[in-house]
Formats: structure tokens, sequence, C-alpha cells
């Protein structure tokens, strides 16, 4: 493994050095694993896991499309006023801000993974890294959560195996890099419902009360990331009250007063969005409500989509071991009602968007981790097999090792991350396309009052997040312009862009005409 890390000489130094920590990481976790040093094991992967995070992050040095460089301007809006999310800051020019690519007041999303993001800018300064900083966090929290509940579950090779698939996982890699659509929204999504069921399942072995408070307040850090799917422990939750044949008040309490806490953690950001923002509060969610009867911007696909990205998420082949996974989850599991209750998680977030019009492959990641844990149990039980005709303790564990690096160099395809995240082949014009743009917009050092027009596409996202100037996609009509000027605002247009340059803006002088052509799309 490390001599393919090393042979990565497309990569910039740091990234081969963050590569390089990792491997080395997982060796020595390695180590501890197949020598029963369970804590050191789990120590060492979790500083595997940061390190490989922290690769991901680094992998693309510009705002992602589609939807991160949105991300990233909203937060960094944020700071400023961070209970109000806006996308133009600085609405100077007339016009209609009337979608979610467009708007003032931004409530496309929910807030927690945006208020995360500021904060990672406000300690660290704003860049694309810090940028992604709370993904690497709290994607090393799933590591530890993915453990724990293999561990509860099933055994504690199992836990040890599921955080094995997570850190090797090229779609999890590609999340936290900002690649992925939806990226760090999905990150803090599925990371928060794991850390619901992590605390459901803490509580259902010891009963605790604490744990209570954790399902209620993880649960709606989940709704605040991506709405009511951040309620699917109390789904799982009611099944296992069904097998347990608790149907009276007094034998659910603990349901309540977990559900009582989400609500008291989501609601709140809920009313005050409805008392600020009532306009743009009731198009977001009539908006949100269409995405299960209607396709929306063309995201759409049969009943079998979501079944057809299984093996783009989760590796090759999984498809062929996820049944056989519950299947040895099943059979080597300590609680039986509990795997069911797990299971119906699976099955209802699956069953559910397959049901819905508009799709796109992120939609199932809140049980990824659920889906890790049983691909793990397949694994487990292979490892199980095969050293069962072993002798000495020696060779298999070294036969065990072996399996579990096999499994990394399979999963990890350096190659395919270098030809799409540098510049090694010349057929990657994306990430040519974004770094062109970057420097361009760094290099304008426009005056503080200026506004920006003309920029290309939907790119004037990155050109206010580089420039701190406001940007539109359009040239400024007569009126617009005229009104500008009574503003004492600057203007600087691309001439590049698509569109000739109005009279009434060449005779200015005082305008700042940009001759550098911006890549992209329109």
């Amino acid at each position: 493994m490390l001599s393919r890390i090393i042979m990565t000489t497309y990569f910039n130094n740091t990234q081969v050095f963050t590569l390089a920590i990792a491997g080395l990481f997982f060796l020595i976790s390695l180590f501890f694993h197949v020598n029963n040093k369970s804590k050191l094991s789990v120590l060492f992967l979790f500083l595997s896991g940061i390190s490989i995070f922290s690769f991901g992050a680094l992998l693309d040095p510009f705002l992602n499309l589609w939807d991160e460089r949105f991300h990233a301007l909203v937060a960094k809006n944020l700071m400023r006023h961070p209970l109000m999310p806006t996308l133009y800051d600085n609405p100077i020019v007339n016009m209609d801000y009337d979608r979610w690519d467009r708007s003032i007041i931004w409530l496309h999303k929910q807030p927690l993974f945006l208020w995360q993001i500021a904060l990672s800018f406000k300690l660290f300064g704003i860049s694309e890294f810090t940028l992604r900083l709370p993904s690497i966090i709290l994607s090393s929290a799933l590591l530890l959560a993915s453990y724990r509940v293999g561990k509860l579950l099933v055994n504690r090779r199992v836990g040890y195996l599921s955080g094995v698939l997570i850190i090797s996982s090229m779609y999890f890699i590609e999340l936290i890099s900002g690649r992925q659509e939806l990226e760090h929204n999905d990150i803090s999504f599925l990371v928060y419902v794991s850390l619901s069921i992590w605390s459901f399942i803490e509580y259902y072995f010891s009963k605790k009360k604490y744990w209570l408070y954790l399902i209620g307040i993880f649960s709606g850090f989940a709704i605040l990331c991506k709405w009511v799917v951040g309620l699917l422990i109390y789904f799982g939750w009611s099944i296992l009250k069904i097998q347990q044949k608790k149907f009276k008040i007094s034998e659910n309490w603990d349901f309540i007063l977990a559900l009582f806490i989400t609500i008291i953690v989501s609601l709140p950001w809920q009313i005050l969005t409805f008392i600020k923002f009532p306009e743009e509060a009731s198009n977001a969610m009539a908006f949100n409500s269409l995405h299960f009867i209607e396709v929306i911007e063309g995201h759409g696909g049969t009943i079998w989509y979501h079944f057809d990205k299984f093996n783009v998420i989760y590796g090759t082949i999984a498809s062929f071991f996820i049944i056989p996974g519950f299947y040895f989850m099943k059979k080597n599991s300590k609680n039986i009602p509990l795997y069911f209750s797990v299971l119906s998680m699976v099955i209802i977030v699956y069953l559910f968007f397959s049901l819905a019009d508009t799709k796109m492959p992120s939609f199932t990641i809140s049980v990824f981790m659920l889906i890790m844990i049983a691909l793990a149990s397949v694994i487990d039980a292979t490892i199980t097999y095969l050293t069962a005709f072993l002798s000495y303790k020696i060779i298999a564990k070294l036969a065990a090792a072996i399996i579990i690096i096999a499994i990394i160099v399979i999963r990890i395809d350096i190659e395919s991350l270098q030809e799409k995240h540098t510049l090694w082949k010349d057929s990657n014009k994306y990430s040519r396309m974004m770094i062109s743009n970057k420097s361009i917009f760094k290099s304008l050092n426009l005056p503080k009052n200026t506004v920006l027009f003309n920029v290309k596409g939907r790119h004037y996202v990155e050109a206010m997040f580089y420039t701190n100037s406001t940007a539109y996609n359009f040239i400024p009509s007569e009126q617009q312009y005229n009104d500008l000027k009574l503003k004492g605002a600057r203007i600087a247009i691309f001439k590049s862009a698509s569109g000739s340059i109005p009279q009434y803006i060449i005779k200015d002088t005082t305008v700042i005409i940009i001759d550098k052509k911006l890549d992209g799309y329109n």
C-alpha cells in the first residue's frame, strides 16, 4: 500500500504526505487489531481516517460545482449575520431574486452544516480546506460510531472492518473533496443520523438516560441539515417497540423524551424563518415538498435508480454482497429484535427514495454506516471461514491482515483520483477550467464598491466568494446602470463573455473592462 502511495508523484507534496501518513497509521492500527489491542487499533484507525479525509479535502484547490460553491458563499456571508443566510449579501441591482440560485435570503438548505463551515472560516480563515474541515471532523467521528455500533451489534472485528470500509470509500472521499453533489450537506446529515443510531444502540444496551438526550440532539441536528429524514431513528425505534409489544404511553417515556428533545433542537429555526422570512420560508418548503411528486431540475430516474447507484456509493460489486451481509449480520447478531430495527431503517430509506420522483445519488446515504456494517459482516464471516483451516495463530493473524490490506488496496483507486483531481492528463478539462477561473477572480483586485457583470453562467457564485464583490451573469440594462451610478457603485464587466457591451457602458471611463476569458458552463 505504501509503495502505491509513494509513487503518486502527480499529487503535490502535501497530498502525498497525508496519504503516506494515512497508510502508516492504518498499518499500525491493523497490527494492533490482529493482536487484539482494541483501543490502540481504533485510535490509529481514527488517525488514519483523519489523514485520508484531509487528503480528500486537499484534492481540489477550488470551489466545486454544482453545490459546494453555493454552500461556501452562504457560509461566508453567515459569518456576518449567523441567523440570516444570504446568497446575495448586497443585492444592489434591481432585479428579481426569485430562484434558489440567485436569491437574497437562502433557505434552500437547512443551516447547521453552513454554520459549521462559517465557524471554521471564523476560526481558521477562509479557504477551500477550512470549508471542508467540518466534514473531516465529522467523518472521523463517524469512524468511532461505526466501530461501536458494529461491535455492539455483531462483534469487534465487524466494527473495525466497517471503519476500514469507510476510510477506503472513494465516494465518501469525493464527498469530502466537494466533488460529489451535496457534499458537506450530505456528510453532516449522514453523520448526525449515524450518531443518533449509535446513541440509540448504546441506550438499548446500557439504559443510561444521557443516551436519550444524545439521540434527541443528534436527530435534531440531522433535521437541521436535511429536514425530516433526520427522524429516521424514530422509525427504527418504533419497529423495536412493536417487536417488544410496548404500546402503552408509560412504556414509551424514553421514546417520547428523545423525540421531545429533537423537536426542541430543530423547531426553533423553522419558527424563526417563518417569522423573519415568511415568503422565502414558504417557497423553500413548497419547493422541497415537490421532490416526492415531481422531477426537480432534471434529477429523475426509474424506481431502480438507487439500486443502480449502490455500487457507485459502496464500491464495485457491493450489490452482490449486501444480502449476504445482512444474512451474516443476523446470524451473528447479539440481539435479533435490534437487528430487525436496523434493517427496517435501511429498507424504509430505499423504499421512500425509490418511490420519490426526484432522485440524486446521495439521497439514500443516511444509512451509509449501517450498510458498511452489513458489508463488514460478510468480510468478517469470510475471514473466520478461511482462518479456521489454519493451525497456527500467527499464520491466521497474517492471513486476516493480508485480506484487510487487500480490501484497502482494491477500494482506493489512486490512479482514478489522479486522473480526476490533478492535471496529470490533458483530458481533465474541469480542473483546468476551475483553477483558471479562480486565478482570474483572485487577480481582479476590484475596488470595494464594485459590482461585477457578465460573469459566465453560474460562475458569479465563485466570483462573489473570491472577489468580495456582488456579481451577476448578465450585462446591466441602461436603467440598472443608471441606478447603480446613482448609488455610487463602480461597474466592472467581463469583455470576453457572451454578448456585446452597450455604448452607455463603453462611454463611461470609470467602468472596468476585464479582458480575461472565463471558462466554464453557460
